[in-house]
């Protein structure tokens, strides 16, 4: 009896026990929740971070970083084709304004065809002036047309350099590679290396200027023709009429007079040849009437038989 006592006395103890130290580990978890609710309200991290947002920060870490640049790359190319009373003083307006724009001229065809002349001009113009320059030289003449053309090489210029970059990296690697290298193989072996990947980040490094030179620099080109006078028409009458047919007329008797004179030296030499040949042959055929015809007399029998001719 008296040891079921102790058991039992021992078994409210140990209860009492436990359930204080569960309440003093709920205070202080509640006191540690408490905490961090002060530091998250005082602007500190909170202690806590919600699920949707954990799986956003994953997403957007898993994921990779896509580079969008600020700037587009655009080559851009112009034509401007336009008519002036001076061909030749346009041209050297268009080389003034180049100058005023810093432009150049990368080439230049004026040519003079005795009757006009004609001028084609090409300049580089940078991309940032280029409208500016359009409308200046609109001014020199009367435009007939303008065309821009627009080429977006932004994703070319991106990718060229990445790859530069790549290839620089290696070859830096390449170069502390071979400092640190001890065989003559391994010499051989990273220089070989080496001189090809040069090689190429050198051809990529003159395609990436030809792509920015091209970018910055805008092709302008200016085509100048003269002007050509338009004459008015009179409407068609009885004296429009009668003035083209006297003109036909004239026309066609100056063409005949022309062409007896082409055929004249031809009919007096025909004259002097034909003239005394036709004389000789009508003489001929006269004797030939005036002796008439010989007729043969008729063979007898016996004549025929003796094969002697007959007398008459």
């Amino acid at each position: 009896m008296r040891n079921r006592i102790l058991t039992i006395a021992v078994a409210f103890a140990a209860a009492v026990l436990l359930a204080g130290c569960s309440g003093t580990s709920s205070e202080q978890s509640d006191q540690s929740i408490a905490v961090s609710g002060e530091v998250a309200a005082d602007g500190g991290a909170p202690a806590m971070t919600a699920p949707d947002e954990m799986a956003v920060t994953d997403r957007s870490a898993v994921g990779p970083a896509t580079t969008v640049p600020a700037e587009r790359d655009i080559i851009k190319t112009a034509y401007l084709s336009m008519s002036a009373e001076d061909v030749t003083k346009t041209a050297f307006d268009v080389h003034a304004l180049v100058k005023r724009w810093n432009g150049l001229i990368a080439s230049e065809d004026t040519q003079d065809t005795g009757d006009a002349v004609y001028s084609n001009i090409t300049a580089q113009i940078p991309a940032a002036d280029l409208d500016a320059f359009i409308a200046d030289v609109s001014k020199l003449g009367t435009v007939g047309s303008v065309n821009v053309t627009a080429q977006d090489v932004t994703s070319q210029v991106v990718d060229l350099d990445a790859r530069i970059k790549a290839l620089q990296t290696s070859i830096d690697r390449m170069t502390q590679l071979l400092a640190e290298a001890q065989r003559i193989e391994d010499l051989l072996a990273i220089e070989t290396q080496l001189s090809t990947r040069q090689a190429e980040l050198d051809a990529l490094t003159a395609q990436r200027k030809f792509l920015g030179d091209q970018v910055a620099m805008s092709t302008v080109t200016v085509t100048i023709s003269p002007e050509t006078e338009i004459t008015s028409v009179d409407a068609p009458g009885f004296l429009s009429g009668l003035e083209s047919g006297w003109a036909a007329f004239v026309s066609l008797i100056m063409v005949a007079i022309t062409a007896l004179g082409f055929f004249l030296p031809f009919l007096i030499v025909m004259m002097i040849v034909l003239v005394p040949a036709v004389f000789l042959i009508v003489r001929q055929s006269r004797r030939h009437r005036r002796a008439g015809p010989v007729t043969a007399a008729p063979m007898t029998t016996g004549d025929q038989e003796a094969g002697t001719p007959s007398s008459t």
